[in-house]
Order: C-alpha cells, then sequence, then structure tokens
C-alpha cells in the first residue's frame, strides 16, 4: 500500500510539473500540426484498453507508446498490428525488438498508412488521372534499465505524400518506474519533438505529445490504467483502461479488455467505449480491438504477435 501510494504521488507531480507548461493548448490549436498519423495509435491491445498504456508493458509495441517499456523485453519479438479504417484507408505497424544480455534493449519498426487512390481534378471539376497519399515513419529505438527504473529513446524518419511530399526526423523519450515488484508502474513520454515539415512553401510543426499515467495489477490477473495526455495542438484528455486474464488451458490464456478514449469525446454519436480481447497460447498472441468513432463510422484492429529465441534478460 505505501508503494501504491508513493506511485500516485509520483504520477501527480508529472501531472502537475507538465500542466502549467501546456495549460495553453486547447481545441484552438486543432490543425496546426501536420503528420496527424502518427497520432493513429497502433496495436489491438492497447485500442481496446483505451490507448491508457504509458506505463503498460505492450512488447515490441512500447516502441511506439513508450519506448522505455521495451526495456521489459526478454525474448526476441516480433509485432504485426493491421487497422480496419474508413474507406480506402490501410494502416499497418510492424515492429521487432531483440534484448540482450548485457547492452539493453534494441528495436525497430515501421508505421504505414495508405489512403488509396484519389482522382485529380482541376478547378472546373474534371478528373485528369489520380494520385496515391501515404504516411510512412520509420523506428530505430533503445532501451534499458537501473534497477526499477526504465529508459528508452527512439529516433525516427517521418515521411508524407500527397501529391508532393515532405519528411521529418524526430525523438521520443521514455522512462517508467516499478513499484511492488512490477504490480504498479508509473510511465511518462514525450514524443514527436523534431524537424518541421514542409510541403511547397509551408513549414508545419509536428504533432508533440507528453503522456503520462500510472498502473496496477489488482490481482495477478486483473489490470488498470490511466493515462493523461497533453498534445501540442489540442486540449488535455485521458484515458483509462482495464485488462482481466482467463487461464482458458494450458499454456493459453483469454483477456478481456475495455477502455475509455478521451480523444474521440467530441466525436457525436457512441465514441466513449473501447472493446477487445486477446489469446495468447504459448508464444504467439492474437488481438482484436473494436473502436467507435460515433456518427463517422467503426474501426477493427488486429494485431498478431510472435516471441522466439532464448531468453536474453531477467524476467519482468
Amino acid at each position: 500500500m505505501k508503494n501504491i501510494k508513493i506511485s500516485i504521488i509520483v504520477f501527480s507531480l508529472l501531472i502537475f510539473s507538465f500542466a502549467d507548461i501546456y495549460a495553453f493548448f486547447s481545441k484552438d490549436d486543432v490543425g496546426t500540426s501536420t503528420a496527424q498519423f502518427l497520432k493513429l495509435g497502433i496495436g489491438a491491445r492497447s485500442a481496446s484498453l483505451g490507448n491508457a498504456v504509458a506505463s503498460v508493458y505492450t512488447g515490441a509495441d512500447s516502441i511506439y507508446w513508450n519506448p522505455s517499456n521495451l526495456g521489459y523485453t526478454n525474448r526476441k519479438e516480433l509485432s504485426f498490428s493491421h487497422a480496419v479504417w474508413f474507406e480506402d484507408i490501410s494502416y499497418q505497424w510492424l515492429a521487432f525488438a531483440l534484448p540482450t544480455e548485457k547492452y539493453g534493449v534494441f528495436g525497430t519498426a515501421v508505421q504505414y498508412v495508405s489512403y488509396g487512390n484519389m482522382d485529380r481534378v482541376d478547378n472546373t471539376n474534371v478528373s485528369y488521372g489520380s494520385f496515391s497519399p501515404l504516411d510512412m515513419a520509420l523506428y530505430l529505438s533503445y532501451a534499458n534499465n537501473y534497477k526499477s527504473i526504465y529508459y528508452g529513446a527512439n529516433l525516427k524518419y517521418i515521411y508524407s505524400k500527397i501529391e508532393n511530399s515532405a519528411s521529418a526526423v524526430a525523438v521520443d523519450f521514455g522512462v517508467n518506474y516499478d513499484f511492488n515488484n512490477y504490480r504498479t508502474s508509473v510511465g511518462a513520454a514525450l514524443t514527436n519533438v523534431g524537424t518541421k515539415m514542409k510541403f511547397n512553401n509551408e513549414e508545419e510543426n509536428l504533432p508533440m505529445l507528453f503522456k503520462t499515467g500510472i498502473s496496477h495489477f489488482v490481482t495477478y490477473d486483473w489490470l488498470v490504467s490511466l493515462d493523461l495526455n497533453f498534445p501540442r495542438d489540442n486540449e488535455i484528455y485521458f484515458n483509462f483502461g482495464t485488462e482481466y486474464y482467463i487461464e482458458i488451458a494450458k499454456n493459453a490464456e483469454l483477456a478481456l479488455r475495455a477502455g475509455y478514449d478521451g480523444r474521440n469525446k467530441d466525436v457525436p454519436g457512441f465514441n466513449w467505449l473501447t472493446l477487445g480481447f486477446g489469446l495468447q497460447y504459448s508464444d504467439y498472441g492474437f488481438d482484436y480491438a473494436f473502436i467507435p468513432y460515433g456518427d463517422i463510422g467503426m474501426t477493427h484492429r488486429f494485431s498478431f504477435s510472435i516471441k522466439f529465441g532464448k531468453t536474453c534478460r531477467e524476467e519482468s
């Protein structure tokens, strides 16, 4: 109980220290950043938890959410995610984590969004061909730990193409601290700190975000988590998630999940609840998430992961 109180105090200090810095950001800042695909999130497990995963280990997907959590990885891991998005939008994520015995954990990932073919139309509404917009980010990651303090960083290359193209370089930083032998964690990440992207003659900022969170295993099979987000181009919002594990067979578990993503609160219609489940059998994992976006529609996410090779670091 003492460690839980300490973790809540640390989480509160992180919140209040950054709340003053980001207090002047509001809805009025919407549209002031580019590369919006960087906000889409990745992984079906994370999505069904309402993206409240700043302090939660999410395997190789930790590269995206908080690179410090990659430090928990003790075996090689490959993760792939696919999102069934609106219209012809296709969204993929592929990540690989490589732990070492002495030098920490290395990782790499690619985030890719294709928007399908779009007609090119002139000012008289006459079509003359088509074009295929896309967004992409390449990640190189590193994480390690000193006792219960985990730290990590990403270097990433960001590329966007509409008709013209633009690119940028950015870094992410993350830290996580564990209490109660991994039962309670407090984490924070600062993402998309980098150069501006220039389309034609206009330069735009990346969607920088500070995210902090706390998570706790109420029992060994029941997790709850809460995040608070401070975006550069919008108002502050929070995420909440919960997950319950059920052993269904030898070496097989079913995870039931639900969450709330405050970023979608202003979307009209049903949008406040995220749902999903996961199946883990030995070294293989499958996750599904259902994400409603109110009157806009609904999306589905699927993720697959596999662990292989020998254990390189202590079990976490």
